[in-house]
């Protein structure tokens, strides 16, 4: 399915109600009790037999909310789809005062005795709330007894007072889904348009004026501007509806499923006043930049941060005498140092300027912001620049979507251009974190928009030197490894161990080692710096007959291909290029000759390079290797060449070293 993406206005919209009683919450069919597996993907563990939407707007306060309820009902085919149960439903408040809100929930799990339901419903003393971070929260329940031959359902009610953003709905997910439809019930006030992604065509497509008239309230206040009430209207009814949807199956190395999901997304347009004209909400991106600099917690904040900032230039933090990269260096490790990031992402402030200053702790808009304002405060060359993380979806440049953006970061010249994050102290001053790293930012500047690639190109390496000592009696290797781990790889073992030698040795004894003596690292708070980690301990041999056998490698270099489909339609994202490098030196027991060990081996053209080379003596074998991923993002016409190379590397490095009692 190719990925296409189409801008609609709500001139071209879709009705079809589902008043099919099969599709009825609490209804159920003989032949739904009886399914035991989907015809269409035999192998699917479950289905989701039916997965509705509805929006509606209503009345509030003398204004109108959203009301969206969501209605869907799935089949459990297999043990292994049990996680199903497990439901989340977020909702977002602003900060500001506003807040959605879930008005209801509804869950029951059905199984089966003698073809007829035992139903259990799930108590509202299981549902329970989080808070995820300052704007966002989740309710989560799960459902209780399932198992093989169940059904789940539930529907709830979500209230939100954000016009902007109408509800979005995907229509497909990771188990097959047998029917999925989205209805939406306008209000001839609001004008939205939407991207639809991954579809090329609709089963069903159809609007209807609604039955009932309705009135616009008492409205005081609606975008900015008061009105008095009496305009008469009749609801729009849109619906979008998909049958028999495969399965999201491949989600290696994307940035997110959301980015080839099938599904809609809505912006808010235009806003028609009833007593005549209309402001348009969607405009240009110099338009949302222009916007940006203008509010309260975007440009003033940066402002505000520039008077703070110049004061401390001025007393404690002398830059004058650097040049430009080493003024950046300075200033961009002084935030990190004195500043803590508290997870939170967001792309306008929730705090002032002075609380971030008296706090020394904010969210990553707030930090980085902080940090624009100090490199401009001393000369230099910064501007923020809008990013939509790995996990938030990719951005559409045709499409001036505020919401596609969910964090900022900094944009520097300073010798050379570089982009900088004050989140991370696990990182060089002029490196921006691997959630980061998703295609395209926009600088926040006045005047023609620039978008600025986000993906590394900068090989990150991970050299390893292993060496073994075999013991034939205990058919055990004493085993030394050596690691040195540079950019982005450094990263990753700073961020996920810590530094902490526990974390380290179950690590390591994941990796085929047996044991694990002794962890020894250095240069864990110089992220500028290889990442070194020295290790000491036992690896198993296996005995056949009279023959040793040892795998060289370990378990260091990839197990298995995590690209298993026939063909693909959206990228390979490594993040960023990676080689993995060895050096093993294996003494040769007396008593014992090699008789089979890794082969030379060499590959090299634009996509990979993949290089064994072993050399022996009487007493010792060595091997210099590395495979080298030469790309941080493959495209899907390379799909087929670069799952074949992965194939390849796997064969290569995990080949076998046998030696034989002489």
């Amino acid at each position: 399915m190719k990925n296409f993406v189409f801008v609609f206005c709500f001139l071209l919209s879709l009705t079809l109600r589902a008043q099919d009683p099969l599709m009825e919450f609490g209804s159920m069919s003989q032949d739904q009790i009886n399914m035991i597996s989907y015809d269409k993907a035999p192998d699917a563990p479950a289905v989701v037999l039916f997965d509705l939407g509805e929006s509606y707007f209503y009345d509030f306060d003398g204004g109108y909310n959203i009301r969206f309820t969501r209605t869907r009902r799935v089949k459990i085919f297999d043990q292994s789809a049990t996680d199903l149960a497990e439901v989340r439903i977020p909702f977002y408040a602003d900060g500001y005062g506003k807040t959605e809100r879930v008005a209801s929930i509804e869950a029951f799990t059905y199984n089966f005795e003698n073809g007829r339901p035992i139903k259990k419903a799930v108590a509202p003393t299981s549902i329970f709330e989080e808070q995820i971070n300052e704007r966002w929260r989740v309710k989560k329940f799960v459902f209780p007894d399932v198992k093989k031959g169940s059904v789940i359902e539930y529907r709830y009610v979500l209230e939100t007072p954000f016009h902007f953003n109408l509800p979005d709905w995907t229509f497909q997910d990771k188990i097959p889904t047998l029917y999925s439809q989205y209805q939406v019930s306008m209000i001839p006030f609001y004008d939205y348009a939407y991207i639809a992604q991954g579809i090329t065509e609709f089963d069903v497509k159809h609007s209807e004026e609604g039955k009932f008239e309705r009135r616009w309230g008492n409205v005081t206040e609606a975008m900015g501007q008061s009105y008095g009430r009496g305009v008469k209207f009749k609801d729009l009814i849109h619906t979008y509806a998909i049958k028999d949807i495969p399965a999201f199956k491949d989600e290696s190395y994307i940035t997110s499923p959301n980015d080839y999901l099938m599904k809609i997304d809505f912006q808010l347009s235009r806003f028609y006043r009833p007593q005549g004209g209309s402001t348009d909400i969607i405009t240009t991106w110099e338009n949302l930049n222009e916007s940006l600099l203008k509010n309260d917690h975007f440009g003033d904040f940066l402002k505000q941060s520039r008077k703070l900032t110049g004061k401390l230039l001025e007393k404690e933090l002398d830059v004058s005498s650097l040049s430009e990269a080493e003024k950046a260096e300075k200033i961009i490790q002084y935030v990190k140092d004195n500043f803590s990031w508290n997870q939170t992402y967001g792309k306008y402030t929730s705090k002032s300027a002075k609380d971030l200053w008296s706090q020394k702790s904010g969210s990553a808009a707030e930090l980085n912001l902080l940090l624009v304002a100090f490199l401009q405060e001393a000369g230099l060359k910064a501007e923020p620049l809008l990013i939509s993380t790995r996990d938030h979806g990719k951005i559409h440049t045709e499409y001036p979507f505020e919401h596609f953006f969910n964090y900022v970061i900094a944009f520097v010249e300073a010798g050379q251009p570089f982009l900088a994050d004050a989140t991370s102290t696990a990182l060089p001053f002029n490196r921006i974190p691997p959630r980061c790293m998703n295609e395209l930012g926009l600088v926040v500047q006045e005047g023609k928009p620039v978008w600025l690639q986000l993906n590394s190109e900068i090989t990150a390496l991970e050299n390893k030197q292993i060496q073994f000592k075999l013991d034939p009696d205990t058919r055990t290797a004493t085993t030394t490894v050596s690691i040195q781990a540079t950019e982005y790889e450094g990263y990753l073992y700073r961020t996920r161990f810590r530094d902490d030698e526990e974390s380290l040795k179950t690590y390591f004894k994941g990796k085929g080692l047996h044991t694990v003596e002794m962890v020894r690292t250095s240069k864990y708070e110089e992220p500028d710096k290889p990442y070194i980690i020295g290790i000491k301990g036992t690896s198993e041999i296996e005995q056949i007959g009279s023959n040793l056998i040892l795998s060289p490698f370990l378990d260091f270099p990839m197990q298995e291909n995590l690209l298993r489909q026939e063909e693909r339609t959206y990228p390979v994202d490594f993040i960023y290029p990676k080689m993995d490098q060895f050096r093993i030196i294996l003494e040769i027991p007396e008593g014992y000759e090699l008789t089979d060990a890794p082969k030379a081996f060499q590959e090299s053209n634009e996509l990979v390079e993949v290089n064994i080379t072993p050399q022996q003596t009487a007493t010792s074998l060595t091997i210099n290797a590395h495979y080298h991923i030469k790309k941080s993002v493959y495209s899907p016409q390379e799909y087929q060449k670069i799952k074949g190379y992965l194939d390849l590397i796997i064969k290569q490095f995990n080949q076998q070293v046998v030696l034989q009692k002489s």
